[in-house]
């Protein structure tokens, strides 16, 4: 947990995902003797190892920019392969979670919803990285999952040895994550979306989030459990995405006080935009300076100790908190300074 803006700031570490990909032309993908793709890591043991890509873990067509889903491959590895492999695909995961605590994380999020699309191998999945994940660090889990049996098995197969999990995430159409988190005693993501459908603007994200806090209060659960998510878009696709979230979060703040939390994905905000770790550095620091005391972010990419040392009066503070706040719809002033070299 790490202090930002005079309190702590608590960091949901997103990276131990299926979905999170990297590119086989690029540095974290290695070539074995044969060509096969492999990744490169350093074990508990402090051993430089690779770990081979089975093939359905390849995302892409064939040559240098071909997509390697790494936590999938991992997964897969584990689950599957031979003595040798299995170990392998452990080693690198847990690998994963230990520099992610290092970093700051305050909960290690585990998603294998892209690791096949059986239902009951997803549990499975999820049974098997809990076990290969809780006892690499000190650090608790997020179980986070579109199917709430996957969140049920991982909910059983956790000890809790670093405390109870946090269920990631309860919606208006999925409150049946609201009774496993009453339950068994673990706080919950409540994601802020409408009973099938995305908000609009912040006046939704905040009546979402008022019904969820109720439904989730009558079954018990205390404001201290509850992360309230407002739903980061992405920017490029809406100009007022940013400033819609930043809004809720400060009437939900003002509304609620200290007691609730409030987090979202905050780096979704940047995708498909150039100088991500920018744009997601300001956010983030604009999301605390709104209120929110929680991110789903990846702590190696956007340390929030270089957040907390921002230059706030520079020209690329400026120019990102304008693209991310609607000030410069589409981000035209800020593409023209990148585009020029200026916001290295």
């Amino acid at each position: 947990m790490t202090a930002m803006a005079g309190r702590p700031f608590i960091v949901i570490g997103e990276n131990i995902h299926a979905t999170r990909v990297v590119l086989r032309g690029g540095s974290r993908v290695a070539a074995l003797p044969d060509g096969r793709p492999a990744l490169p890591f350093t074990d508990e043991a402090a051993v430089e190892r690779l770990l081979p890509v089975p093939d359905a873990a390849l995302d892409g067509p064939d040559g240098p920019k071909q997509r390697v889903k790494h936590v999938k491959a991992a997964v897969i590895a584990g689950m599957g392969g031979d003595g040798a492999a299995a170990e392998l695909g452990r080693a690198y995961l847990r690998a994963m979670a230990r520099r992610q605590a290092a970093a700051g994380a305050s909960y290690l999020d585990l998603n294998v919803d892209e690791v096949t699309t059986d239902v009951e191998a997803r549990i499975a999945a999820m049974r098997w990285l809990v076990a290969a994940i809780e006892d690499a660090t000190d650090v608790p889990l997020a179980l986070d999952s579109s199917s709430a049996a996957v969140l049920g098995a991982g909910l059983d197969a956790a000890s809790r040895r670093a405390g109870a999990p946090l269920l990631n995430s309860a919606a208006l159409d999925r409150l049946d994550v609201l009774d496993f988190a009453a339950g068994n005693g673990c706080g919950v993501v409540l994601s802020a979306t409408g009973a099938g459908s995305m908000p609009a603007n912040a006046d939704e994200r905040v009546a979402n989030g008022r019904a969820l806090i109720d439904a989730a209060v009558a079954r018990g659960l205390d404001l201290a459990a509850l992360y309230v998510d407002s739903l980061v878009l992405p920017v490029a696709v809406d100009p007022e995405a940013g400033r819609s979230f930043l809004a809720a979060v400060r009437t939900l703040r003002a509304a609620f006080g200290a007691g609730l939390h409030l987090t979202g994905g905050l780096s979704n905000v940047s995708f498909g935009l150039p100088a991500r770790r920018l744009l997601n550095d300001v956010f983030i620091d604009l999301a605390i300076a709104a209120g929110a005391d929680s991110g789903i972010i990846d702590p190696l990419a956007n340390d929030p100790r270089r957040i907390a040392g921002l230059d706030r009066g520079s020209r690329a503070y400026r120019l990102a908190s304008d693209l991310l706040t609607g000030a410069d719809p589409y981000g035209g002033e800020f593409l023209v300074a990148f585009r020029a070299g200026e916001l290295a």
